[in-house]
């Protein structure tokens, strides 16, 4: 569909609906194994910081795939990539299913990792590509909702699975739901394709940033041990150095990887600091309410997920009017009131955890999520906007792929946070909810860190007029 007309084909609008499936059961698994953390930590006899490597690898893996959405652009047209995804996502699944241990449960998330970093990417390039500006915001926004229903049904879907029938079964769940979007999109997403011959992928720039990554994240776990460690310091010099080399290899390099030349754009720095904030925070709560509900409350792995449903589907199904006042008011009012909101919302909570029930947990994180997702989706569509289309795809696949490493990083945080010493005499009960306090007060100071960004955002705001 040319970008000149006004309208959107049907099929580019199931092409939506088909990629998106298969991202949402990506996010899906993902947030549906947060619930079952204590279980899987009593099975395999592993501590907490171990297990929410499940999750903390996953979203890495999904980070690193990102980054080859433009190399994959380039070299492939977009069905040709929905297969790519799904086959790897198939994988994961299956042996995720058939794991016996925690070892080869970790390599099936790694493997759906690669998937859903495949995938995720594609929705939203579908988007950029063949929906006129003036819907832009409605798509996007229905882009997100899909993506966003996951974390709405994913804790329910985990902790009703789990607990009748066991963490497996999860993953044999969403088999079917897998098999959906294979039948959308096997026809309707676009095979027109410009094949670029002359990229060719900096391997080289790929591994020091999966170096970079993956020290830092591997240093920041080394904090559960209680003290700063010679290992720690280590990982971080190797962290700094495979960045720094990253960064100056990207500059200098003949060979293709990811535009960091978008960055020079300010209002679009701005935006994606909001943005990452908000992805950092959500990875965290989502981390910190089930396991407080059940380590703390003594709630069950199914009353855990009905916790975060109401908050995370509301969020969901809002996305599309979220996006519409993005295109009728522009960005300040969405990017201001949700942030307020979020920060409003944060200091009761933050104030209030130490007395928090059931019923407070699943109110809280209604609101929360409410002013949250107003202003995050508005940071990632009014940052691209900065952008001319060409440029798109790479900023497409830098926010994604900040987003998600920015989740992983809060999954760390939020584990070392709510870290349980059993030594202490406080019970678990009460080290685990003083730790999730820990967690809605570093979320607020990241909240009113926000409007900082966005005020400097909305100075230097431009969006590229085609």
């Amino acid at each position: 569909m040319a970008k000149t007309d006004q309208t959107v084909s049907p099929q580019i609008i199931w092409a939506i609906v088909g990629t998106g499936i298969l991202a949402f059961t990506g996010i899906l698994t993902e947030t549906s194994m947060n619930v079952t953390f204590p279980d899987l930590m009593k099975q395999f006899d592993i501590s907490l910081s171990v297990v929410q490597w499940l999750t903390t690898a996953y979203l890495l893996m999904v980070s690193l795939v990102m980054t080859t959405s433009a190399f994959l652009k380039a070299k492939f047209n977009p069905r040709q990539i929905f297969i790519i995804a799904i086959v790897a996502f198939l994988i994961g699944d299956i042996v995720a299913i058939m794991s016996h241990s925690f070892a080869l449960l970790l390599v099936g998330r790694v493997i759906q990792g690669i998937g859903t970093g495949v995938i995720t990417p594609l929705v939203f390039n579908i988007i950029l590509e063949n929906v006129p500006m003036a819907h832009i915001g409605k798509y996007m926004g229905f882009g997100t909702m899909i993506l966003s229903l996951a974390p709405a049904f994913g804790p329910i879907f985990g902790g009703v699975v789990a607990y009748y029938l066991g963490w497996r079964e999860i993953f044999l769940l969403v088999l079917p739901v897998a098999f959906v979007s294979l039948v959308i999109s096997i026809k309707t997403v676009p095979t027109e394709h410009i094949k670029n011959d002359a990229f060719r992928f900096d391997y080289v720039s790929f591994a020091m940033l999966a170096i970079a990554f993956t020290s830092f994240l591997w240093a920041l776990s080394q904090l559960e041990h209680g003290h700063v460690s010679g290992m720690l310091f280590g990982l971080l010099i190797v962290a700094a150095l495979a960045f720094a080399g990253f960064l100056y290899r990207a500059k200098h390099a003949t060979r293709q990887f990811l535009n960091l030349g978008i960055f020079k754009v300010p209002a679009l720095r701005f935006a994606m600091l909001g943005y990452v904030a908000y992805m950092f925070t959500n990875l965290m709560v989502n981390f910190a309410v089930p396991t407080f509900v059940q380590l703390s409350l003594g709630a069950t792995t199914m009353i855990a997920g009905f916790a975060l449903m109401p908050g995370s589907l509301a969020g969901a199904l809002l996305n599309p009017i979220y996006g519409r006042a993005y295109d009728v008011y522009g960005p300040k009012m969405p990017l201001l009131a949700g942030n307020a909101a979020f920060v409003v919302i944060m200091m009761v909570w933050s104030m209030m955890t130490m007395n928090g029930t059931v019923i407070s947990m699943t109110i809280f994180y209604l609101l929360m999520t409410l002013g949250r997702n107003l202003a995050f989706g508005t940071s990632m569509t009014a940052g691209l906007a900065q952008l001319s289309l060409p440029e798109r795809a790479d900023g497409n696949a830098i926010f994604n792929t900040a987003q998600q490493f920015a989740g992983a990083i809060g999954t760390t945080v939020a584990s070392l946070l709510m870290k349980v010493n059993p030594d202490s005499a406080a019970s678990v009960a009460t080290q685990t909810a003083r730790g999730a306090q820990h967690v809605f007060w570093f979320m607020l100071a990241l909240g009113v860190l926000n409007f900082v960004w966005f005020n400097r955002f909305l100075k230097h705001n431009a969006p590229y007029s085609e």
